[in-house]
């Protein structure tokens, strides 16, 4: 499968282990430099599987759904439904949990920094009260077209707990291998994403940051 880089990538209705470095998307400034909803998401592919797409970039936790012709109803439920996040960590592995209420059930996505290019390793300093965004969009897996997006915010302590989750892994570098070796151990003993949420960290539902575009 050939897929855009620097993500990690979860199949709906189970799991793909796959994760590409190198070639995210630019940042500007602290702020991912994003495509306008009707744009193509890639002029490299115009189809993909569906998917869910997750990196981090200076205080952005960026989401993105590859959804197969999505219904009017579940377009405008993207755009206006609660999500609802949380976080599990084992090990060096990140599993960032979420759903879109009444739209989408529980899913999770892995991530390890080192898997990143150095230049894109850094995470910010976990200052108290700080606030992250999570940026959401939302793509037609058939054409690769922008259908949606919109950005939240996450609360001070889910801010914490990401940052402090992203810290840890700068401090022990960790291999292609012992990473795929640790999502797949994880996966092993969590069938799905609602069995990894009764071990993870508290559920929050994010809140209205700069609107919806």
């Amino acid at each position: 499968m050939h897929l855009p880089s620097t993500w990690a990538w979860q199949l709906k209705g189970w799991r793909l282990l796959i994760l590409l470095c190198s070639n995210g998307p630019p940042v500007t400034g602290g702020t991912i430099t994003t495509r306008r909803i009707g744009e193509i998401y890639s002029s490299k592919h115009t189809q993909y599987s569906e998917a869910t797409q997750y990196c981090y970039y200076n205080g952005v936790h960026d989401l993105v759904l590859f959804w197969t012709n999505p219904t009017p109803t579940e377009i405008n439920g993207f755009l206006k439904q609660p999500v609802e996040v949380s976080q599990y960590v084992e090990g060096a592995v990140l599993f960032l949990l979420f759903r879109i209420v009444d739209i989408s059930e529980w899913s999770d996505v892995d991530y390890n920094i080192h898997q990143l290019r150095d230049e894109e390793q850094e995470v910010p300093a976990d200052i108290p009260g700080n606030r992250d965004q999570l940026q959401m969009t939302l793509v037609n897996a058939d054409g690769g077209i922008i259908l949606a997006k919109r950005r939240l915010s996450l609360s001070p302590s889910m801010t914490q707990a990401l940052r402090h989750a992203l810290q840890e892994q700068t401090k022990t570098p960790l291999s292609r291998f012992e990473y795929e070796s640790q999502v797949q151990q994880t996966y092993a003993r969590y069938p799905d994403s609602d069995a990894m949420l009764k071990d993870a960290g508290p559920i929050e539902t994010a809140s209205l940051d700069a609107g919806t575009h």
